[in-house]
């Protein structure tokens, strides 16, 4: 049983509590697929909370908002020009599937065997290496021969589950009234967190979208000013089914057109623009 942690370390490897730093990290989420894959990225708070900023992962995920900033190196390119271009810290998204390529689109073959054995090669020492996989026991057919082993075997590692991770940290850094049950997304649990001790409702994740009771200083706000940066043109007739498709891969199974929708009124009534955003939001402040 290790200490409490640290809310102000930022190394991943001490909070879990390891000298290792090539990270496996297991999300079941990542094992869904067709209209059950989402929450893919749900990690990606919690791990931007240590300074890990460098990801790779799926182009397929990244819908067109991001809850947290990052640079992006997708797993496609990867596989196309190599991994010369990718520095460390880096944290990869990678399922079972793609690893073995079982799980084809019209496009392409997800295969990252390859990809993944050559990235350790290329790590400085010490530097992480954080693999968000549905598995504790990720295989490499092709490169593990003898049956029942995984990879993971051949390197030294450290292997956790993320669901453990988030409670912990929670436990001891947020006050959230959210369940874990209802989304395992750091992003919701801290704006529950601020909402609690503003005294205001923070038990539902629709709830905490509601401009017109939040304080100006919420981390809801943001995603509102990504999607008006992102979507200057705004040439999509249902921006409703545009925001839902967006927030897809942050958020699990649940009121996700609701959030949508609180969304979409705030950016109609300032018509898309980051000035009238500000007005309203500092203004509307005043009032609480």
């Amino acid at each position: 049983m290790h200490d409490p942690p640290d809310s102000e370390t930022p190394a991943l490897a001490d909070f879990i509590g390891t000298r290792d730093s090539f990270l496996v990290i297991r999300d079941p989420q990542l094992a869904k697929t067709g209209s059950q894959a989402r929450a893919q990225l749900r990690s990606l708070p919690f791990l931007a909370e240590f300074g890990l900023d460098r990801v790779s992962h799926p182009e397929i995920y990244d819908n067109g908002l991001r809850l947290v900033e990052y640079e992006l190196f997708p797993n496609e390119d990867l596989r196309e020009n190599g991994v010369d271009g990718v520095e460390f810290p880096l944290v990869h998204y990678v399922s079972q599937e793609m690893l073995t390529g079982e799980l084809r689109d019209e496009d392409s073959t997800f295969d990252d065997q390859d990809v993944i054995r050559r990235l350790l090669r290329k790590r400085p020492e010490g530097l992480p290496y954080v693999l968000v996989t549905d598995t504790s026991t990720p295989k490499m057919p092709r490169h593990t021969k003898k049956p029942g082993k995984s990879f993971i075997d051949e390197f030294e590692c450290t292997v956790t589950d993320y669901k453990g991770l988030l409670k912990r940290y929670i436990q001891y850094n947020l006050d959230s009234d959210l369940p874990l049950s209802t989304t395992q997304n750091l992003f919701f649990h801290q704006i529950s967190a601020h909402h609690k001790q503003e005294g205001l409702e923070a038990g539902s994740i629709p709830v905490l979208f509601d401009y017109t009771q939040i304080p100006a200083d919420s981390p809801a706000w943001a995603p509102l000013y990504y999607l008006i940066r992102e979507d200057v043109d705004r040439v999509l007739e249902d921006y409703s089914e545009r925001i839902r498709e967006a927030l897809r891969s942050w958020t699990e199974r649940g009121p996700t057109q609701k959030v949508a929708n609180s969304m979409l009124d705030m950016l109609e009534r300032v018509e898309f623009e980051e000035d009238r955003l500000d007005s309203y939001r500092y203004r509307h402040q005043e009032d609480i």
